[in-house]
């Protein structure tokens, strides 16, 4: 015979599906709380709390209570809502008749209904009168149980709350178990949802009581509570029944009270070995023994993300997009004061340092404790310490045992195996960007190569809460120290409505005095961005006997005219120039004039400079002609690429070596040409070269000692008048060559870096996890199919930790024909180095047998990915010509 409540149970459930699908078929809200709304209106006047339907209908079912004598009514209004809503008339005898029916069943199983508190606990810590009824105990510490859950959403928007508990109610998870005689402590750092677990743990204890009244009404204590009582006088009464105990926020006494009440738990427990104990602690708070410890894990990011939606009440995938907010979500806490920030500013296009920093502010001022100077000292002496050392600090280094004690009770650092680390790793950056302010780390150091992936947020927060002045000498220190720290952290602070505010706008008069403060006070960021970049300012910019090219300025008002000068033209750095005219007149005189209106504050000259700057880096990784090594495989690619170019009115067949003897008359006979004017350009097959490029080919010729010049790659195998180029080589060749470049480029792509890019380091996200390896399949069409598609790499690339420093990259690539592609496990790979700027995990790539420069593509396309996450070039993918 089915089980009354069971069957009870099932035809709810069902009846809720059939409502909200008709509901949400008709565009209309379909929740428990819109149905608990529903019962209030006439012509059902009778309120149902959506608590008590999610008590109902709990997940899993088997927690489902059954309704009480006294909620009857309170059922049958919340059957005639979803009815309405599923067009249904309901049949209310049968549900009368079956709720009565579960009723019946579930008395006779408790076999006597007994008054709670006659020699009981006490109930949620309070006493509950001999003449109070079971059931009103049980409402009472239903009501109380709500009003914590309240309380622990306080910093939740106050019309998002119901929608909040409602999921809350009806989150699936694994209860903590805690035998009978027992006592366990849920140990984790600030805002990780111990409260809400236990919660858990005690509202299960309540269901069972619901249901069966041999089990007592659970306990609920707060440790503050139990400083000046004892625990058993708290629990005065018969101690014999099955009863949930928990003691929540142990962290709230001293260490040594913590411990006091942690032993007068153990000794209730082996009196009376029918209870169970649940404490909650922070790590560092008293002492856990290990058998009772209960370490709670990090929140799924994809639970967080769904908290954040129902809070903020649309999709809120915008907001989360980088690695650090992303952590975010692994924290109740961060994730309320997240979607907080979100709803009050609607600020979710901010920085993600302005967000962190907002969100670490907000956190510090939420759990903030009384804390001595010296104490905050050493907060931000361990954040330094924690980010030079990429990790945790040991207690013994840090500091004697009494100033390790007194940062453990701020509650802010947890203390693991006598290792030191902040609760949440918000405060690491918090904390050092005050040591930056305060000098105990120098701005070099933290925007060093290696450090400042690990210390980028302190920096920008720093700068962005310095007074004017320091932030401009943060500013000019970074731009000489790092480039690359520089840019990624303008872009950051740029968009801080708190920074623009401060720095506040210059307001410009034309006049010839005017005009020369504008040009200096742009050229001095110029000059600072070029001294960090080093080498490459030749690149970049024309440089006159070594210096910066000399400057032309006109100014009308806040707009400015700047005009190149030419070699000889100009007398003094910056010289005003009251005839330029952006008509292009004087073009015999200067290389470029351009108008343009003046930045208006201090911060945006550096955003001017950069991206100054910037257009002639796109132009150089676009045509594929910065430095690298003469014997790099780059360069063997482009005087294989040139050569051929140079000598094509020779028509010689693909692949056919090239004479170096006829190269170099060529070459010579062009170098003529260049040298002789301004600047040449010729046009071949097609393709552009200029002045730079046969500059560069005249200087490599002289570390050419063969007789002919032999193609970098392997020429076809198969047949020749092929429809499509990689037609005419077999798949084992394609594997062969795809090998030889995928190997090249991830050289080629480390000598870019450190011959133009040194001071970048591990700002470049692929350079951050040299030495790399790559690991994919080679995927061709099968014999049967057509061809017309070309042969596709699939690779992933990490770090080799068994790499030798000066050997070349592993390539591991297999070769396999379509439709046989096996599952892509090895892209499942973990990288123990992984950038935080992020490497993608898998790529995809054409494999384009008849292109010269496969492997510079491929090295450019890495670079140009990574320059464009830290703001060096404004088109992620550039197009080679």
């Amino acid at each position: 015979m089915p089980d009354p409540a069971q069957e009870l149970n099932e035809q709810l459930r069902a009846l809720e599906t059939r409502a909200k699908r008709a509901r949400k078929a008709a565009g209309l809200p379909c929740s428990r709380r819109e149905a608990a709304r529903e019962t209030v209106r006439t012509p059902y006047a009778v309120a149902v709390t959506f608590q008590a339907i999610s008590r109902w209908l709990p997940v899993p079912s088997a927690r489902a209570t059954v309704p009480s004598p006294s909620s009857s009514e309170h059922f049958i209004a919340l059957v005639r809502v979803w009815s309405a809503w599923a067009g249904e008339k309901p049949n209310e005898r049968n549900w009368r008749n079956l709720l009565e029916e579960a009723q019946v069943s579930t008395a006779r199983s408790n076999q006597q209904l007994v008054s709670l508190t006659d020699n009981r606990p006490s109930t949620d810590g309070h006493e509950v009168t001999a003449d109070t009824k079971r059931e009103e105990a049980l409402g009472l510490a239903e009501r109380r149980s709500l009003a914590r859950r309240l309380t622990r959403l306080s910093s939740t928007p106050a019309d998002r709350r119901d929608d909040v508990l409602e999921w809350l109610l009806a989150q699936e998870q694994a209860f903590v178990e805690v035998p009978f005689g027992s006592v366990r402590v849920l140990v984790a750092p600030m805002g990780a949802g111990k409260s809400e677990e236990a919660e858990h743990w005690w509202d299960a204890g309540l269901i069972q009581a619901q249901t069966d009244a041999n089990v007592a009404v659970p306990v609920w204590l707060e440790a503050r509570d139990l400083e000046q009582r004892q625990l058993e006088t708290v629990l005065s009464g018969n101690l014999e029944q099955e009863c949930r105990i928990v003691i929540d926020d142990l962290d709230r006494l001293s260490p040594w009270d913590a411990d006091k009440v942690l032993a007068q738990a153990r000794r209730l427990v082996l009196t009376w070995p029918r209870l169970s104990v649940l404490a909650t602690t922070r790590p560092g708070a008293g002492e856990v023994d290990e058998r009772e410890r209960i370490e709670v894990a990090p929140w799924p990011r994809t639970r967080g993300l769904e908290l954040l939606r129902i809070i903020v009440g649309e999709r809120v995938f915008h907001a989360v997009k980088e690695h650090e907010t992303r952590q975010l979500l692994t924290s109740p806490l961060l994730v309320h004061a997240l979607a907080s920030r979100l709803r009050a500013g609607g600020d979710a296009n901010v920085s993600t340092q302005e967000l962190l920093a907002g969100l670490a502010s907000s956190v510090l001022r939420q759990q903030r404790r009384p804390v001595k100077d010296e104490v905050w000292g050493g907060l931000v002496r361990l954040a330094a310490l924690v980010l030079d050392s990429a990790g945790q600090v040991r207690a013994s280094s840090f500091g004697r045992d009494q100033e390790v004690w007194e940062l453990e009770e701020t509650g802010l650092v947890v203390r693991d195996d006598d290792h030191l680390r902040f609760a949440l790793p918000l405060f690491e950056q918090h904390f050092a960007a005050q040591a930056l302010q305060d000098g105990i780390t120098h701005l070099e150091d933290a925007a060093g190569p290696e450090s400042f992936p690990r210390w980028r947020y302190a920096v920008a927060f720093a700068i962005d809460t310095a007074a004017a002045d320091k932030a401009l000498e943060f500013m000019s220190r970074l731009v000489r120290a790092n480039p690359a720290a520089a840019s990624w952290v303008l872009d950051e602070v740029s968009t801080s409505g708190k920074r623009a505010s401060r720095v506040g706008s210059r307001q410009w008069n034309s006049g010839e005095e005017s005009a020369l403060v504008a040009g200096g006070w742009l050229r001095e960021a110029m000059l600072a961005w070029i001294d960090g970049l080093g080498g490459l300012r030749s690149q970049l910019t024309r440089q006159h006997s070594g210096a910066l090219e000399q400057w032309g300025v006109r100014l009308e008002g806040n707009f400015m005219l700047l005009a190149v000068g030419r070699e000889g033209v100009l007398d003094a750095d910056i010289v005003v120039r009251p005839d330029l005219h952006p008509s292009g007149s004087l073009l015999s005189q200067f290389h470029s004039i351009e108008g343009f209106a003046l930045p208006q504050d201090d911060l945006s000259r550096w955003t001017w400079a950069r991206n100054r700057l910037r257009t002639a880096l796109s132009h150089r990784i676009e045509r594929r002609v910065l430095p690298v090594p003469s014997d790099s495989p780059l360069a063997a690619e482009r005087i294989w690429y040139l050569a051929r170019r140079i000598l094509s009115g020779r028509r010689l067949p693909h692949g056919t070596p090239i004479p170096v003897h006829d190269l170099r008359l060529k070459v010579q006979t062009m170098m003529q040409q260049v040298e002789s004017s301004q600047w040449c350009t010729w046009q071949a097959s097609g393709d552009t070269i200029d002045s730079g490029d046969i500059r560069w080919l005249h200087a490599e010729l002289r570390h050419i000692h063969a007789e002919t010049l032999a193609a970098p790659y392997p020429p076809a195998d198969q047949r020749t008048g092929a429809r499509f180029v990689w037609e005419a080589y077999s798949p084992e060749l394609i594997w062969s060559i795809t090998t030889t470049v995928l190997q090249n480029a991830l050289i080629g792509y480390q000598q870019l870096v450190e011959t133009n890019f040194p001071r970048f380091g591990h700002a470049l996200a692929l350079y951050s996890i040299v030495p790399v390896r790559a690991d994919g399949l080679v995927i061709t069409a099968s014999p049967d199919e057509s061809a017309d598609v070309p042969p596709i790499l699939e690779y992933t690339l990490h770090t080799d930790s068994t790499a030798r420093e000066s050997g070349k990259p592993v390539v591991n690539l297999n070769l396999i024909e379509e439709p046989d592609v096996p599952p892509r496990q090895w892209t499942n790979l973990a990288d123990g180095k992984s950038s935080v700027f992020r490497v993608p995990e898998v790529s995809q790539e054409a494999i384009n047998m008849h292109h010269e420069r496969q492997a510079t593509n491929l090295a450019y396309s890495w670079l140009a990915r990574d320059l464009h996450a830290i703001g060096w070039l404004e088109n992620r993918s550039p197009y080679f010509g």
